[in-house]
């Protein structure tokens, strides 16, 4: 790539993007005025309302039960009496009714007087739905809890004895070891990461549609390729005017954070006389750590925009697009607020994630070098990866001159439809979307109301989505289910195949389990109480032949055969595989499904024929089922299986084994058949 290209590309989209003033106020305006205004508004909204509330006056009544003696006019004062530093007033009345008043929103609050085990007992009735009758019930709990103390001073005084020690003979106080420092970058390291990702998401959005789908829509797209410039040149030029637009936006946001927050610490120390003072210098080498993670954040998020942008043709489209980018980004950002989440070798190495839990690593000022270096290596490798994706992208002219929208011929009448064919990618998208929420909402119903049951009338469901939409849109049932019969071979590659990646996906297993404990103890908990009491016969159909059918009917079925329609072949491998392992909703389960998904995409790929999945998956559930039901006697011939602590050596044999049965599997199950001898060739 030569770099006087790249250059004229960067400073033509640059100048093409700095033209329209909506770039100049997303990502200047925007950012200085967001935070000051949010920040001016919340205070001065809460402030009002804390104000009206705890001056306000409030509506009292007391309710005594039948029979009830006790000294009224004392507790009727104490209620009434106004405390020091008391703004609020609460008013006793006297009403008949006093339960229809409150539901009619005639009485803030009332409390009834009863009797219980030979002490009286109070019962604060309020409307959690109107606020004012919630807060005068505080206050009138507040004051309830006073007359008790009082009552029980008064008893102990009676008695001659010391009420203040008896009631209080241990001295409690608080003792914060951490700095205040430290405290604010607590506080901080929740909010700062999540306003952050969301300010580079959102200074990347209009720059990425702008130079992908703005050049489609306003026509200069041909004009630019017919240009003397590679694909990649274009490409780099496009990407780092994104970037610096991202950055420069996140930047500011930066900037206009930290002027609120010296703004807001001055003013808290003005009216402390500085006993809350914070040296904000002690954050200055967070400060600039985080901008390191903010730039090699933009650049990932400002690739991914851009490979998302590139598929739309209208502005419109893009937006359609990126909304649920800006969901998956924003919902993720939320780890921050998630107490107990560490930074982790791993979690450094997951996208948003890493980065959300080292900025608030570093404004606690904890500093690990290589969890660091984690954190900005895998962001930047993320966003040259991306970046190559990209550069795909482009080299593809049904992506850049393509027909506009999605095609879903299951929204198309029925008679327009021609016979035959596989089902394109976005209508497999949308079945495996209906068959997902299906299995959220029905299956979860129906396996709570049904534990074993609703596991089989939920596989009924699974597969009826794809039946129906193939049906539905005329699909050839032979090609869009791969109902070939399958080759003896192939069967016993298909075997090798299971038995090989059964012990790799055992080995990944136990290293999550490791990681996430607690995920892995829930999925066999709830395993072993869908099973509770049912026989291992019934226990067989229902866990293994039942999600072997249904389940490969979508995935390895419809899913794929659209899949491999559209993309590469082990593009469209892992693009299954991810859907299927994220179909189990299981952090461990999304890893070690995914990798069982990659083995049955490949049989059913290379094979032609669905029934190697089938026959795969069915192995795969019933080893799971034969352990639950007779675990001693395959701990007896397999005894590597079930050990808690794993040797290196053990670990060694069982993934040599695994590749061994992997190779052998896979050769067979692409093994061609030699061609049948004819007269000719004898």
């Amino acid at each position: 790539m030569k770099t006087s290209k790249i250059k004229s590309i960067y400073k033509k989209e640059m100048l093409d993007l700095f033209r329209d003033k909506k770039t100049l106020i997303m990502m200047v305006l925007v950012p200085l005025l967001l935070y000051p205004l949010i920040m001016v508004v919340a205070l001065l909204v809460s402030t009002a309302v804390t104000e009206t509330i705890q001056s306000g006056s409030y509506t009292v009544a007391i309710a005594e039960e039948e029979g009830i003696t006790y000294d009224k006019d004392t507790l009727v004062s104490f209620i009434e009496e106004s405390e020091e530093n008391q703004s609020y007033t609460l008013e006793i009345i006297e009403c008949d009714d006093p339960a229809t008043m409150l539901q009619e929103e005639e009485l803030d609050t009332y409390v009834t007087v009863g009797m219980g085990e030979e002490k009286l007992t109070f019962q604060v009735h309020y409307l959690s739905s109107v606020t004012n009758s919630t807060a005068a019930s505080d206050m009138l709990m507040d004051k309830l809890k006073l007359y008790r103390e009082q009552m029980s001073k008064n008893q102990l005084t009676e008695l001659g004895l010391d009420a203040e020690y008896l009631m209080k003979p241990v001295e409690l106080t608080w003792d914060d070891r951490s700095s205040k420092e430290e405290s604010v970058g607590s506080i901080l390291g929740q909010i700062l990461p999540f306003l952050l990702i969301t300010s580079i998401l959102m200074g990347a959005l209009y720059p990425s549609i702008d130079t992908t789908t703005g050049e489609k829509e306003r026509g200069t797209l041909e004009t630019l390729l017919t240009l003397p410039v590679r694909n990649e040149e274009l490409i780099m030029g496009k990407f780092l005017a994104v970037a610096t637009v991202s950055v420069v936006s996140a930047l500011l946001n930066l900037v206009s954070m930290a002027f609120m927050g010296i703004f807001l610490s001055e003013m808290i120390n003005a009216s402390t006389e500085g006993s809350m003072s914070i040296d904000l210098a002690g954050f200055i080498p967070a400060i600039i750590i985080v901008i390191l993670c903010v730039i090699a954040f933009a650049l990932f998020i400002s690739a991914i925009t851009m490979c998302v942008t590139t598929f739309a043709k209208s502005f419109k489209e893009a937006n359609n697009y990126t909304t649920p980018l800006l969901l998956v980004v924003m919902l993720t950002g939320y780890i921050g607020f998630i107490p107990n989440i560490e930074l982790t070798p791993l979690m450094a190495a997951i996208p948003v994630v890493n980065i959300c839990l080292l900025i608030g690593n570093l404004l606690v000022f904890k500093y690990n070098l290589s969890l660091i270096l984690i954190v900005l290596v895998s962001n930047v490798a993320y966003a040259a990866l991306a970046v190559m994706a990209l550069s795909k992208i482009y080299n593809s002219e049904d992506v850049l001159f393509g027909e506009s929208g999605i095609s879903l011929q299951i929204f198309t009448s029925r008679k327009d439809l021609k016979k035959g064919g596989v089902p394109n990618f976005s209508d497999a998208a949308l079945v495996a979307a209906v068959s997902m929420l299906l299995l959220l909402y029905a299956g979860t119903l129906l396996q709570l109301k049904f534990p074993f049951l609703g596991v089989l009338w939920t596989q009924l469901l699974i597969i009826a989505v794809p039946v129906f939409a193939a049906w539905y849109t005329k699909k050839d049932f032979k090609q869009t289910f791969s109902l070939k019969v399958p080759k003896p071979t192939g069967i016993l590659g298909a075997v090798l195949l299971e038995v090989g990646t059964f012990l790799s996906v055992t080995m990944l297993s136990a290293a999550l389990t490791y990681i996430w404990p607690q995920d892995a103890a829930s999925v066999n908990e709830n395993f072993m109480l869908m099973l509770d009491g049912v026989g291992f016969v019934p226990a067989l159909l229902v866990i293994a032949l039942a999600p072997a059918i249904c389940e490969e009917a979508l995935f390895r079925g419809y899913f794929l055969a659209a899949a491999k329609k559209k993309f590469k072949p082990w593009t469209a491998i892992l693009i299954v595989a991810a859907m299927f392992g994220i179909y189990h909703m299981s952090l461990i389960k999304f890893f070690t499904t995914g990798l069982l998904g990659i083995a049955l995409c490949y049989a059913a790929y290379k094979s032609g024929s669905i029934a190697l999945s089938c026959l795969m998956h069915f192995i795969n559930n019933a080893f799971s089922v034969v352990v639950l039901y007779y675990g001693e006697d395959v701990e007896q011939l397999l005894p590597i299986l079930f050990k808690e602590d794993l040797l290196v050596s053990d670990v060694l044999i069982v993934l040599a084994i695994s590749i061994v049965c992997i190779s052998a599997g896979a050769f067979l199950i692409r093994r061609k058949p030699a061609p049948k001898k004819t007269a000719q060739n004898k």
